[in-house]
């Protein structure tokens, strides 16, 4: 029998991203592009930042009132990601109505808890099975098939016969109660029962003189079967003992074998220690050879307090993953979130260097040379008639000035200054004005720790046998960056140590004089070899530098091909 799918696969959600150590162009343009994309289909697009929201964007976003991005440290797949919604099971109903509950799921096995939803197990029809047949005793004593003692509770066993209470308190009252089938005469049976009449239940079908002897002595249930009326008089006489009765419907036969799935369900688990269980945050990467190891084809989902959230079942991990990715302002995974990897790329739009793998499908690309993605994405909300809005136009702007530095860059195009003129007409903010409230945000030297500076707006590179990482902010004060020199340098050279760098070089750049000065820590022989001007050999004037990737990275490209190709 096939089974149900039980998994809401619901829209397809797809993330759109631009590179760690973000910055306001990729920011914008993957909001912008998300909005726009949104207005077609029904696939949901969501904006991610990766990692913390540099201030001057959430300037950006606050002052043109457009929602932050979401901030995602990774997009490694979790369990939360793909576990599915199956039928669960409260421990505290019997195991009558759990076996309809596994019939109609059709499942191996379903997951128990409490009434709070605290998980209790995994129950399935083979531990179920090996309940039933435990004999648990000697003799007729146990509580399995062959055995006459059940642990249950006047109520379930209420509801498993489909009976009528006829008289009784306190039904709920869970307890082992001995089975007595009323199938001899009455002197015989009276010579059957044992004496202690606290754990007897008693099935009788329309025997008047069974059903007295039952009420006078008192038997803790009696089950009168066959949907006869029970005489008044035993009716009094098991209500002033004190004994609970019920009247079912079914046979003595039917009723017996109903009996052993009044037990709750709670109390039918089996205690597995190896029980695979697994928490929403588990990366699907990291547990994925222990679940397909798993001698079990659904695995509970639980989460640190131990309350139950649902049920990996093991074909999904055969699934395609649930999310795709789009690239902004990179195209290369490893400048991607940690995790892009493992989710299919369905477009890249980028102004950088095409670097990235192969893809297994054909996807949509747009890449051109301008300073700005932003730039690309306000040319797609025009080239497709779309209505830009006051909010995003604004939003784009920022993006693009900030890039391309006021247009002074010299990675700045036609493109890049065509775009300004028309979203500014939108905003209704000139460029100027817009650069210069970016401006009097909190410069980064002034106010932020050596660990962010130099990792805020960080690119790795690797030339041959090289490896070296380019950071750069933005200032309007480069006295600032002579004054924290020592504690920079610092950071710099264990951040070397540590990930094994050959060196590390922090660029300032004053964009409104257009200037920049560069702190370059490590390898002694590229330091002599830079073609700038220096007071010492770690700090540099670099006039007129506006761009890392235009005009410093191929002057250290130069540098390093030169110095490997003489070693």
């Amino acid at each position: 029998m096939a089974k149900k799918n039980f998994r809401d696969k619901g829209a397809l959600q797809i993330f759109i991203s631009g590179h760690r150590n973000p910055d306001i162009d990729s920011l914008a343009a993957a909001t912008a592009l998300a909005a726009l994309r949104s207005r077609h289909g029904g696939n949901k697009y969501i904006p991610l930042c990766p990692g913390i929201l540099p201030d001057r964007a959430k300037y950006l976003f606050d002052r043109f009132k457009v929602p932050y991005p979401i901030t995602r440290n990774d997009v490694y797949i979790q369990i939360k990601d793909l576990f599915s919604k199956v039928p669960v099971i409260c421990g505290e109903i019997p195991l009558f109505q759990a076996v309809e509950k596994l019939r109609e799921a059709r499942l191996s096995r379903l997951p128990v808890t409490d009434n709070t939803g605290k998980f209790l197990g995994m129950l399935s029809g083979m531990a179920l099975l090996d309940n039933l047949l435990s004999v648990g005793g000697s003799g007729d004593s146990g509580s399995g098939l062959t055995g006459r003692v059940v642990y249950s509770s006047a109520a379930l066993i209420r509801d498993v016969l489909e009976a009528e209470v006829l008289s009784g308190e306190d039904l709920t009252a869970e307890q082992d109660f001995e089975i007595y089938v009323a199938a001899m005469s009455a002197d015989s049976f009276e010579q059957h029962l044992p004496t202690c009449s606290e754990r007897l239940a008693v099935v009788v079908g329309d025997r008047p003189d069974i059903q007295r002897l039952v009420a006078e002595r008192k038997i803790k249930l009696m089950i009168v079967t066959g949907q006869r009326p029970v005489k008044q008089d035993v009716l009094e006489l098991a209500q002033a003992n004190k004994v609970t009765l019920i009247a079912t419907k079914l046979d003595s036969a039917a009723a017996i074998r109903r009996l052993r799935f009044s037990v709750p369900v709670r109390c039918a688990l089996r205690q597995d220690d190896e029980e695979l269980i697994i928490a929403p945050e588990d990366r699907i990467r990291d547990v994925r050879r222990r679940v397909l190891d798993y001698y079990e084809d659904i695995i509970p989902v639980v989460d640190g307090n131990g309350m139950y959230v649902g049920a990996l079942l093991k074909q999904t991990l055969h699934e395609p993953p649930p999310y795709r990715m789009i690239l902004v302002d990179h195209n290369e995974l490893d400048q991607s979130l940690p995790g892009a990897e493992e989710i299919p790329v369905i477009e890249v739009v980028d102004h950088h260097r095409i670097g990235m793998m192969p893809t297994a499908v054909p996807i949509r690309f747009t890449g051109d040379v301008v300073g700005s993605t932003c730039t690309l994405v306000a040319q797609m909300y025009r080239s497709a008639g779309e209505r830009l809005t006051p909010e995003m136009a604004g939003l784009l702007l920022g993006g693009i000035i900030s890039d391309t530095l006021l247009l002074k860059s010299p990675t700045t195009d036609a493109a890049d200054c065509r775009m300004c003129e028309w979203l500014e007409k939108v905003c209704g903010v000139t460029k100027e004005d817009l650069m210069a409230e970016l401006c009097r945000i909190d410069s980064p030297l002034a106010v932020k720790p050596a660990d962010e500076v130099i990792s805020g707006d960080r690119k790795d590179y690797t030339d041959g046998a090289l490896r070296f990482a380019l950071s750069q902010v933005e200032e309007s004060n480069l006295e600032l960056l002579h004054q924290r020199r020592e504690e920079l340098a610092a950071r710099m050279r264990d951040v070397i140590k540590t990930e094994a760098l050959d060196f590390f070089g922090l660029l300032v750049t004053d964009a409104v004089r257009g200037n920049s000065e560069l702190l370059i820590i490590g390898d002694r022989a590229v330091r002599h070899s830079l073609p700038y001007r220096s007071d010492d050999d770690e700090l540099f004037l670099l006039p007129g530098v506006l761009s890392r990737k235009k005009q410093l990275l191929p002057q250290v490209l130069a540098v390093t091909a030169s110095l490997q190709e003489k070693a």
